[in-house]
């Protein structure tokens, strides 16, 4: 008996709490090109996600913000979630944003993401006023 309850200690990453704080560890990862911690947002593989230096539609910004959570849970400790990318490309005075979403499932207390929901609704292209030199 003196033997039950002393197994290891379950440590979380906060990173990877709950869903929310997982996407966001994830998109603050591919907005500073860290590819190691993109992945590890991932269960499996990666293929077919975003990954920090991919050339797509999002530019080079300082600040991503999520907002509008949206989750639809499928089975225990695995859920469907829809939110809104915000995000101001540098030099730009405006703020882009699009839809998107992942499924996201828990391995041993962590949530990952499992995969993208179909194409995130890409945004209106709006060129960037830049100096230019002569």
């Amino acid at each position: 008996m003196a033997l039950l309850g002393q197994g290891e200690r379950c440590w979380v990453d906060p990173r990877f709490r709950s869903p929310s704080a997982t996407l966001s560890t994830y998109w603050s990862a591919l907005r500073d090109g860290d590819a190691r911690t993109a992945a590890e947002c991932m269960v499996g593989d990666t293929e077919g996600q975003p990954f920090p230096g991919m050339l797509w539609f999002m530019p080079p910004t300082n600040e991503v913000r999520l907002e509008s959570f949206r989750s639809l849970p499928v089975t225990a400790g695995r859920l469907l979630v829809t939110y809104r990318v915000r995000f101001r490309p540098l030099g730009a005075l405006a703020e882009q944003e699009f839809e998107t979403g992942n499924e996201l499932v828990r391995v041993h207390g962590e949530w990952r993401i499992a995969r993208g929901l179909g194409a995130a609704s890409l945004p209106q292209w709006r060129s960037i006023p830049r100096a230019v030199d002569s």
